[in-house]
């Protein structure tokens, strides 16, 4: 009998340990653990506007004359290229980091620097750390966003998780931004109101479900891709909407 009720304690031990982790993980990826009152072991999970990585389809056609209320201060590329790229990423995604670092740099050669791509980052934060990159991202300078954004994809597997912000405010001020300004930075409300504004109105308005997801906007039409993109597939589809915007 001694045997059993040892086994049997040891298996609720285990149980325990589980449930308390998955408390963890789960309050870390900005969901929350709710007991209904003291005499229910039921729970439920709330979800703070957190969601999956976007399956890959498209691209989508969507209304034509849609008008985001997205900042163009961090615009990279002419104002007057017939189509503006708007790359909605979280900055803890990996598919993000491997657009960004891998296919971007292409469609900055042969469609920004050549006047016929403007792109427009959008962070879309899928988690806390998520967030707090982002807003440390809308404190930069110009000169400095876009080499910040590359440093946090680059390094994306040393801060992820990291709950202390050591390397977000160590990669911070690596672009200017001092240990003082970042914490101030984190801390506004403001700011956060306005990632979270544009986070939604990509949910409600171009029923995004993850990241990354990319909006072409031009005189022709807003059409979207849902899901990482490789160079080839967006090469010939920028070609080819291009060729027909000049006709």
């Amino acid at each position: 009998m001694e045997i059993i009720i040892r086994k049997i304690s040891n298996i609720l031990s285990l149980i325990l340990i589980y449930c308390v982790a998955g408390a963890f993980y789960f309050n870390y990826k900005g969901f929350e653990i709710v007991f209904p009152n003291n005499n229910s072991q039921k729970f439920e999970i709330i979800f703070h506007e957190q969601v999956a990585q976007a399956n890959e389809h498209g691209p989508i056609t969507l209304q034509e004359n849609m008008v985001l209320n997205v900042s163009t201060k961090y615009a990279l590329g002419s104002a007057e290229a017939p189509l503006t790229l708007y790359e909605y990423s979280s900055l803890t995604c990996p598919h993000c980091a491997d657009f960004h670092l891998d296919v971007m740099p292409q469609l900055v050669r042969d469609y920004v620097d050549t006047g016929l791509l403007r792109v427009i980052f959008v962070n879309f934060p899928l988690d806390r750390n998520a967030m707090k990159a982002a807003m440390l991202s809308e404190c930069m300078t110009y000169e400095n966003y876009f080499g910040f954004l590359n440093r946090l994809f680059d390094t994306q597997r040393s801060w992820w998780m990291d709950n202390e912000n050591d390397q977000l405010f160590r990669f911070a001020a690596e672009y200017g931004l001092g240990y003082g300004e970042a914490t101030s930075c984190i801390a506004d409300e403001t700011m956060a109101h306005e990632i979270i504004a544009n986070r939604q109105e990509a949910v409600t308005r171009l029923k995004m479900q993850g990241t990354p997801a990319f909006l072409f906007s031009g005189a022709d039409g807003n059409e979207i891709f849902y899901g990482m993109v490789k160079y080839q597939e967006l090469k010939e589809y920028l070609d080819n909407r291009l060729a027909k915007l000049r006709m």
